[in-house]
């Protein structure tokens, strides 16, 4: 149920960025650690599952304030029992859509848990 689930949210999220020019969404997973706000949007900080390592943070535009609510309840589930969510992010630069790959543009337009 889960993995239809975040299949379909997915594909909903690659559907409504097609009518963005050349935009890019792929799919990260890790425990949310934090979110700051900076510059007027909100930066969140998640670390890898695999390796424990801290990854790229990703933003939360103000176009997607409405995922405030789901972050912190990562947060949450992240500190008390390890909890992996999967990230799906827009790559906003047009370049590598890797999910270490160092960039700072990424947007995230949804989140479930794994």
């Amino acid at each position: 149920m889960k993995t239809r689930t975040l299949s379909a949210l997915v594909s909903l999220c690659i559907l409504s960025s097609t009518f963005a020019a050349q935009a890019k969404v792929f799919i990260c997973s890790g425990i949310v650690t934090k979110v700051v706000s900076k510059y007027g949007n909100f930066e969140v900080q998640y670390k890898s599952t695999r390796t424990g390592n801290q990854m790229e943070p990703v933003w939360i535009y103000d176009t997607h304030t409405y995922l405030l609510g789901p972050v912190l309840k990562a947060i949450e589930e992240g500190e008390k029992y390890g909890t992996e969510y999967a990230l799906v992010l827009e790559n906003r630069e047009g370049g590598d859509t890797r999910c270490w790959d160092g960039s700072t543009d990424n947007a995230l337009i949804a989140i479930a848990k794994k």
